[in-house]
């Protein structure tokens, strides 16, 4: 007899940022106030949805990026819907962006000034060519992909434990929600998408240069999760995923 279990998780990307037009990779930098109005709008949007979905959750998992471009927003609507996510606010490294390596923080403008031609390198192939001093997009890939399974896996077992990585240490809750919201970066968002769609192939470059994916855009992922349930407790789930394309 099988057992089944269905997820929705919804990825947001963080809003406009303060800095003008630079690398941010690891940079940490702040959201303006644009940034931040942005990323209301789209959670109104998301909350609006979540309406709408069959069977609504009650209350959400809440994941963030550490980079406080994600995890300052995330904080703030933690505190101002508690009820909404009453368990703590997780912050977990595989959703930091690519590390840029010395094109951090610099200018989009410099860079093409000072490094031309690995710029242009960079962005026609990014599997093939590495920011110098920064994250190559296997290694990128390799830690996003072991992050998520690794917490789908762990929610499906109902052991995702804030004493991971919590932000206010209270090991004895759980998110235990059959939703979450993650916030998180573009080149995540961009390599989740590329597995749903190609899973097991490493992304083509036009994931990440041609496929517009706006400040505070967010998308619904579902996953469809089975397991034989007569089988060992700790046996992995079979997962198939749907997207429900970037708004």
């Amino acid at each position: 007899m099988a057992e089944h279990r269905q997820l929705n998780i919804y990825l947001l990307r963080h809003g406009e940022c303060e800095g003008g037009e630079i690398i941010r990779g690891r940079s940490d930098v702040a959201l303006s106030d644009e940034g931040k109005a942005q990323m209301w709008r789209s959670w109104r949007a998301i909350s609006s949805e979540l309406e709408q979905l069959p069977s609504a959750p009650q209350s959400l998992a809440l994941l963030s990026s550490p980079a406080q471009r994600c995890q300052a927003f995330a904080a703030e609507l933690k505190a101002d819907m508690p009820d909404y996510f009453p368990a703590p606010l997780q912050q977990h490294d595989w959703l930091w962006e690519l590390d840029f390596g010395d094109w951090d923080g610099m200018k989009v403008a410099s860079v093409y000034q000072q490094h031309s031609e690995a710029a242009k390198a960079f962005w026609r192939d990014p599997v093939a060519n590495t920011p110098p001093g920064g994250e190559s997009l296997p290694a990128f890939r390799s830690r996003v992909l072991d992050g998520w399974q690794t917490m789908v896996q762990r929610w499906l077992a109902r052991e995702v434990s804030s004493s991971e990585s919590s932000v206010s240490g209270d090991s004895a809750s759980s998110a235990s929600a059959d939703a979450a919201l993650i916030l998180t970066h573009s080149g995540v968002i961009r390599l989740l998408l590329a597995e749903i769609l190609l899973p097991g192939q490493m992304p083509p470059a036009a994931v990440f240069n041609a496929l517009e994916l706006p400040y505070a855009a967010w998308v619904r992922i579902t996953l469809y999760a089975s397991r034989d349930a007569s089988g060992e407790s700790d046996q992995e789930w079979q997962c198939f995923s749907k997207l429900h394309w970037p708004q």
